[in-house]
């Protein structure tokens, strides 16, 4: 498995940890999310999403996962197990960085996404984007797209 070079803020790691194989962006306290990327010896890169993906945050995540995408040939995953709120702009990282790495030629996958981010990417749709979030459960509830309203006459 490749090792882990840290970035916190601006500032790199000390000379002797840096091991060029990932990296790591604390946002800051206050924006409380961190994204690190790891890349094990068959080429694939894992980046751990923790904290919240937000619109505080967007921006600087979606530079971060686009320069991840650009610097691996192999497949990348997201693993969102320690990601703990995704707002609307969260889920527009999520979709662009999909589309550049399509784009790309390259592929990115997500990994144990929590059941509320899975039940909001059905509703609007994103998971199609993503099949590898559906589950035979999750494709068996029939959740609408949209809310629809119901007479009772």
């Amino acid at each position: 498995m490749g090792s882990v070079s840290r970035v916190v803020g601006c500032q790199a790691a000390p000379e002797g940890e840096n091991m060029n194989m990932g990296a790591t962006v604390d946002f800051s306290h206050a924006l409380q999310l961190e994204l690190a990327y790891q890349v094990a010896g068959d080429g694939k890169a894992t980046v751990r999403v923790t904290g919240e993906l937000d619109i505080a945050t967007a921006d600087q995540a979606y530079a971060y996962l686009r320069d991840v995408v650009d610097s691996q040939t192999g497949p990348v995953t997201m693993n969102l197990a320690e990601l703990t709120f995704c707002d609307a702009a969260g889920l527009g990282v999520l979709a662009r960085v999909a589309g550049y790495a399509k784009r790309s030629g390259r592929s990115l996958k997500l990994t144990a996404a929590r059941p509320s981010l899975l039940r909001i990417m059905r509703i609007t749709g994103m998971d199609e984007a993503f099949p590898e979030v559906r589950t035979p459960t999750l494709t068996t509830i029939a959740w609408p797209r949209q809310a629809s309203s119901t007479a009772v006459i």
